[in-house]
């Protein structure tokens, strides 16, 4: 039976640490970890490329995403920031992740390899990164 989970996703790098929801539909079998890991692999893909329309559909409808500034966002306002230029991501390779399930809940724990782009300045650091996924109206 497919269900429905969403992501609390905090990423912890230099300049900032963010959090986030993603939207996923996965099976309730073996393959579920697989799943998620395909889908935070996208994730950061759509995130990279600035494709608004699939990450429309990653991110959840009433996600907070907060930085370490404090500064919060809405999913309108964390799209136009991926989108916004600010920061230019180039790369967000993934070089870990590790995901266990506590019942209805999907632990993950990542790290990444980041470059980014910031007031024409590239920055370049590892981060670790941890996502909960969890069921939502039962699916």
């Amino acid at each position: 039976m497919p269900v429905r989970m969403i992501a609390l996703a905090a990423l912890a790098f230099a300049p900032a640490l963010m959090s986030g929801c993603v939207s996923v539909q996965i099976s309730d079998s073996a393959s579920s970890m697989q799943e998620i890991e395909k889908v935070e692999r996208a994730r950061f893909q759509a995130w990279l490329q600035k494709d608004v329309p699939a990450l429309n559909k990653v991110i959840a409808d009433d996600v907070i995403y907060c930085h370490s500034t404090g500064v919060c966002q809405n999913k309108a306002e964390l799209i136009d920031f991926i989108t916004g230029g600010a920061s230019v991501y180039r790369a967000m390779d993934v070089i870990e992740i590790k995901p266990k399930q506590f019942g209805d809940t999907v632990v993950l724990n990542g790290k990444l390899d980041m470059r980014v782009e910031s007031g024409g300045k590239m920055q370049q650091f590892q981060t670790v990164y941890t996502d909960r996924y969890l069921m939502r109206d039962g699916r």
